[in-house]
């Protein structure tokens, strides 16, 4: 049965790759739609998928028109985003296929901030103070009224690009003038030229890996996370179950579940950002998908044994979901970055990766001659090390050994 069952992914791409692998691993037919052909091996799924379709994956009728001038018109069993910046046009082209999928209202809502946090305002789920604005005076503006820190942010971006922590109007200044030349993202997407100026969210940061089914979670865990030193916030280890704040853990559940449905998002996967500040849990961002940054793909896995790449597939064919964990344990993911900018000569401690025997899986991307950063995005980290461990903490502090043993010498 599994053998006809024919899926396409819409780009995959980053965490959307372990979708075409966990669907090709049980027997379904892979159709990849791609806006290029070179994209399968510059994206690592090579050999694993049947046939590509080209299209231009940021324009709705080119994705429509492509499919349906293909052999595959009106024999697809699904039509599955695997990539965060075509979520909304995934969403629309499936309806208009007849296929199942989330609603568009929905996944835009997830792609644009703003309009998610409108959403939130309508449905009293707590969130950040916000105000949409386009120029410098209308930023001073929002920034008065909501009062320093803020936080300025593109409205349709990810992995924490251009995103800035503001103590001033000279700050303000400054990094208005940074964002306003960043017109493209990933894949070539644009970048709205609409903003959002945010209350600063003080407390502990978390991710809640959900999947709903008609709004109410089958299946919820949550991930502990640490970033960078202000004024970046790029995500430098993240921990599942969460070592801190166990207690909090229904809390934190009930209020992602809240925004979920606020915006529409009642069924399938979803990755949830929170932080749990003196006023309680707050939101930061919603995504409607798997989370990725290894969570989904490793930590899940390594953690509790659960699949969420196959329970969605299954999802989205109708198919029997099966949300049971089949491990007890914990697993950490630790990212490399530069505490400063230079050029690197030696790296120091590798050896040593495979010799912790806490270590699953690991990978160092920076070599010797690569001119790095400190960090202001998820671009600029420099690999990273995957752990397990009988609780939360030995996971996260065996991340974190092997990580600080890695020496960037600088020449």
């Amino acid at each position: 049965m599994n053998s006809k069952k024919i899926v396409a992914f819409v780009e995959p791409s980053f965490y959307g790759v372990s979708f075409v692998r966990a669907a090709y691993e049980q027997g379904f037919k892979i159709i990849s739609i791609v806006s290029s052909p070179d994209n399968p091996e510059k994206y690592g799924y090579e050999g694993i998928y049947h046939d590509l379709i080209i299209a231009d994956i940021r324009d709705e009728d080119s994705l429509y028109e492509a499919i349906t001038n293909s052999k595959y018109h009106h024999k697809l069993d699904a039509l599955i985003p695997a990539t965060d910046y075509a979520s909304h046009l995934t969403a629309k082209v499936a309806e208009r296929l007849g296929l199942k999928g989330v609603p568009y209202e929905a996944a835009l809502k997830s792609r644009n901030k703003d309009l998610a946090r409108e959403a939130y305002a309508d449905h009293d789920v707590p969130s950040a103070k916000f105000k949409k604005i386009k120029t410098y005076e209308e930023a001073v503006l929002a920034a008065g009224e909501i009062g320093y820190p803020i936080v300025l942010k593109p409205t349709n971006a990810s992995s924490s690009q251009k995103v800035f922590f503001i103590n001033s109007s000279s700050e303000l200044e400054q990094a208005m003038a940074d964002i306003v030349d960043f017109k493209e993202t990933y894949m070539n997407f644009k970048v709205r030229e609409e903003y959002l100026i945010e209350e600063y969210l003080n407390g502990q940061e978390f991710s809640v890996e959900l999947f709903l089914q008609d709004g109410n979670p089958i299946f919820a865990a949550v991930t502990e996370k640490t970033t960078s030193p202000l004024p970046y916030f790029v995500e430098i280890v993240h921990t599942l179950p969460t070592s801190v704040y166990s207690e909090r853990q229904e809390d934190i559940v009930n209020t992602a579940v809240s925004a979920l449905r606020a915006i529409g998002l009642i069924n399938g996967p979803s990755h949830v950002e929170v932080k749990l500040t003196d006023k309680g849990p707050r939101i930061i961002e919603v995504n409607g998908r798997p989370g990725g940054d290894n969570i989904s793909s490793d930590l899940l896995i390594q953690a509790l044994g659960f699949d969420i790449f196959k329970a969605t597939v299954h999802y989205y064919l109708d198919l029997p979901i099966d949300i049971h964990t089949h491990q007890n344990r914990a697993a950490s993911v630790a990212y490399l970055i530069a505490d400063k900018a230079g050029t690197v000569s030696t790296i120091r401690g590798l050896e040593h990766i495979e010799d912790h025997a806490n270590v699953v899986r690991s990978h160092i991307s920076v070599q010797s001659g690569d001119q790095i950063v400190v960090p202001k995005s998820s671009d600029d980290r420099l690999g990273y090390v995957i752990t397990i461990g009988n609780t939360p903490t030995e996971a996260r502090e065996s991340a974190l050994a092997v990580i600080r043993n890695i020496e960037l010498v600088y020449s």
